[in-house]
């Protein structure tokens, strides 16, 4: 073994190879210096720590890491991750090893140690490490996913685990302005003695943002006991608390930074109290308007009041022709919304043409997008009390959106205002001017007054009386003002601006209809003006819509079953889509929703997760699934990928099973498949309860596996087509009769297929 020449010793390690002493080659290698050629020999026997030493004396750390890590070796793993760790194209080497390895919750360390964000991200992912994942993710300008990756561990967690959980996912929730939900999960995480201090901390700031300042002194007085350094003043606490957590100013020439992501680009407009700024997300990488209050020492006049009653209003409106909010602090004075770069109607009324006024095609838009805006403010119980042409914005693509609800107020008929004449006196409602009780009347008259001067370019009132001539004088007609104005616009206009409320055009929905059947020609095809119902009716039962109605909008018709009505919608917290099942009063449907609730307590990934569920409202909500059902799209798959399916499929049959019930509908339509192939059973759409047990679940499955696999529907029949394909022995296994034991069984058979592919 010690010749001088080279190829005497390869002579003798390939001979050794020839005569199958490969222990013997692999020692003859070492000894040669042919390290690596040792390393490969000592693997293929299985000797790792054998290979690692070869590894490293060919000083290959990288594949030294691979053998450390098969023999587990915890020393030896540490010093060639620190060693590789030295360079860039060591620690990425070291990573590339760690993934291939599965050892996942070191490559996220070492991935974002690099900066390598996305491979972070997934690697705290496949490690379950879903609050740092969820952490990098907000880092990234992803609060979305990360609330959603949170929410669905927090699902699946146990008892013990929950807390953490529940403290990171309040707080992108309270960013998002969802503050019930959010105060819920952290009054959760504050139950655990570790996690107190913190969860406590924004718990104040989420109660001092829902109103409930009673509350949110307590919760800081709880946290004062634990930190004595605490301000014991919540403004004071507020104030102290945002600006540790968000707030940052930047030097030198670098522009101011709101809230510790909002770059102020340049002022957009300013009033007696506040400011509006275009500005910069940098989380979210979007243009934003912020509004500002800056009279610092009005707290409690009238334009803080003004200031708070906005951001907690638009703070809980969500419509595509409302101007949608982002970001609100009561306690720091700043509102942030979307940006619209088309300006506001006022502007466009003002563009120096000679006009004054818009075409009558985009005035008709204008108005059949605000009366969508104003709808959803109606049925939340909010009168804008302000519309005007100042307040209209328009998008990009030139839709109208209704802004600034600084004077909006939560009101019933019977109610009488109070603390004088609250909006723009030009357009104010005669029943605004007298303090008279507001219903949503008084936006249909501003409506009307502000339709009037897009039409003809001008005010119905030229003041400057604006009192008595709104309370007093009749409306002039269109048609009168500017001769080339369509006579249709004439009864549209004289129903909105009756001076009684009860006598002015019913509903918007009323409006819409109008406009719809408007000939913008020169002659109306609009009917006689319906007369307002007069009976006492509230605005309070327009209000009482459950949170469906908040956080789950856009709906699109699904279809429908016997007892129910489905449909899609969206998250509009968390951006993603979800189906909506309405049930019926039968008897059949209560059933049905008592199933919806048991599937809804089934913590599997492979059963559709149930966000909520509602008695009252008889509704369910239920997280969408991607893919396509077995039905729409039969998958073709590989023998062992079926043997997956079957595993996984079981698994949500156990999950079920274990809360005491069974599925009853398991079938082609029931059960959607990714293009991971992970399978989904739905528990949304399924029709009336079957009286099923969980043999029968069991059955169901084994049916629609044997479709795929193209066998009998039986068990037997199915694990020898399977383990047959592949040419594995037929593993022995128990008759299954549950979920739990069908995965047992398929288990077994899972391991026999790939004992079978891996002796290949």
């Amino acid at each position: 073994m010690s010749g001088n020449s080279d190829e005497p010793a390869i002579s003798s390690v390939d001979e050794l190879l020839a005569a199958g002493r490969h222990l013997d080659a692999a020692r003859a290698a070492s000894e040669l210096g042919d390290h690596g050629r040792a390393a490969d020999l000592y693997e293929k026997l299985w000797d790792f720590r054998s290979a690692l030493g070869a590894a490293r004396a060919a000083g290959d750390l990288a594949r030294a890491l691979r053998y450390a890590i098969e023999i587990d070796d915890t020393l030896q793993i540490h010093e060639l991750l620190t060693a590789l760790g030295e360079t860039p194209e060591g620690a990425r080497a070291s990573l590339d090893v760690l993934a291939k390895m599965r050892r996942h919750a070191m490559a996220a360390e070492i991935a974002e140690r690099i900066g390598d964000i996305s491979r972070a991200i997934d690697h705290y992912t496949r490690a379950h490490d879903e609050i740092n994942a969820a952490r990098l993710l907000e880092k990234d300008g992803r609060d979305r996913e990360a609330g959603r990756l949170l929410e669905r561990a927090l699902d699946l967690a146990a008892v013990h685990e929950k807390a953490p959980l529940q403290l990171a996912l309040g707080r992108i929730l309270a960013r998002r302005g969802a503050y019930p939900e959010a105060a819920r999960l952290l009054q959760g995480a504050r139950d655990n003695e570790a996690l107190r201090k913190e969860a406590q901390r924004h718990l104040v700031a989420v109660l001092a943002a829902m109103g409930l300042r009673d509350g949110a002194r307590d919760t800081l007085l709880e946290l004062r006991a634990q930190d004595p350094e605490i301000p014991a003043d919540l403004d004071s606490y507020l104030r102290a608390w945002r600006d540790e957590v968000t707030e940052r100013k930047v030097g030198g020439r670098d522009r101011e930074i709101i809230a510790g992501r909002y770059r102020i680009d340049r002022l957009l407009g300013a009033g007696a109290s506040g400011r509006v700024f275009l500005a910069t997300d940098e989380v979210a990488g979007r243009s934003v308007a912020i509004k500002m209050f800056f009279a610092a020492g009005a707290r409690g006049g009238a334009a803080y009041e003004r200031f708070v009653r906005e951001a907690r209003l638009a703070s809980t409106l969500r419509h595509p022709s409302l101007v949608e909010v982002y970001d609100v602090s009561v306690e720091r004075g700043f509102l942030v919304m979307e940006y619209l770069p088309g300006g506001s109607l006022q502007q466009r009324l003002a563009i120096p043409d000679g006009s004054g006024r818009l075409p009558p095609v985009q005035v008709r838009r204008m108005v059949l997008d605000i009366i969508g805006g104003l709808e959803a403010a109606h049925h939340r119980g909010v009168v804008h009390r302000d519309v005007k042409p100042a307040n209209i914005f328009f998008d990009a693509r030139g839709t109208a959106k209704l802004g600034d609800f600084g004077v909006a107020h939560l009101v019933d008929l019977g109610q009488t205002q109070t603390g004088g004449l609250i909006g723009t006196l030009a357009y104010m409602s005669p029943e605004q001017i007298t303090g008279a009780p507001i219903s949503i009347a008084a936006d249909l008259y501003s409506v009307g007054v502000t339709l009037f001067e897009a039409v003809t370019g001008r005010l119905p009132f030229l003041g400057p009386d604006f009192v008595a001539q709104h309370l007093g004088e009749p409306a002039p007609a269109p048609s009168t003002v500017a001769a080339d104005v369509a006579l249709g616009w004439d009864p549209i206009l004289e129903g909105l601006l009756v001076k009684n409320p009860r006598e002015r055009t019913p509903t918007l929905g009323d409006l819409r209809r109008q406009l719809e059947t408007l000939d913008l020609g020169s002659r109306s095809v609009i009917g006689l003006r319906p007369r307002r119902d007069s009976r006492p009716h509230s605005i309070a039962q327009l209000a009482a819509e459950d949170e469906v109605k908040l956080r789950y909008q856009f709906e699109t018709p699904l279809g429908a079953t016997p007892i129910s009505q489905l449909a899609r919608a969206v998250d509009t917290v968390l951006d993603r889509s979800v189906v909506i099942e309405r049930f019926d009063t039968s008897d059949e449907a209560t059933r049905a929703l008592e199933r919806a609730r048991m599937l809804g307590r089934a913590q599997s990934p492979y059963v559709q997760r149930a966000l909520g569920l509602d008695w009252n409202a008889r509704s369910a909500v239920f997280e969408a699934p991607s893919g396509a059902s077995f039905a729409d799209a039969p998958p073709q798959l590989p023998g062992a990928e079926v043997v997956r399916l079957l595993k996984r499929l079981a698994r949500a049959a156990a999950a079920i099973h274990e809360v005491g019930g069974s599925h009853g509908a398991i079938g082609p339509r029931t059960v959607v498949l990714d293009d991971g192939a992970v399978p989904t059973v739905m528990a949304a759409g399924l029709g009336p309860v079957n009286e099923a047990t969980q043999a029968d679940d069991v059955a169901a499955i084994i049916a629609l596996v044997a479709q795929i696999a193209e066998c009998d529907p039986s068990f037997d029949v199915l694990v020898r087509e399977l383990a047959d394909e592949v040419g594995a022995a037929v593993p022995t296994y128990a008759p299954p009769f549950d979920g739990e034991s069908l995965y047992t069984a398929a288990d077994a058979l899972d391991i026999a297929v790939l004992a079978a592919l891996g002796s290949r």
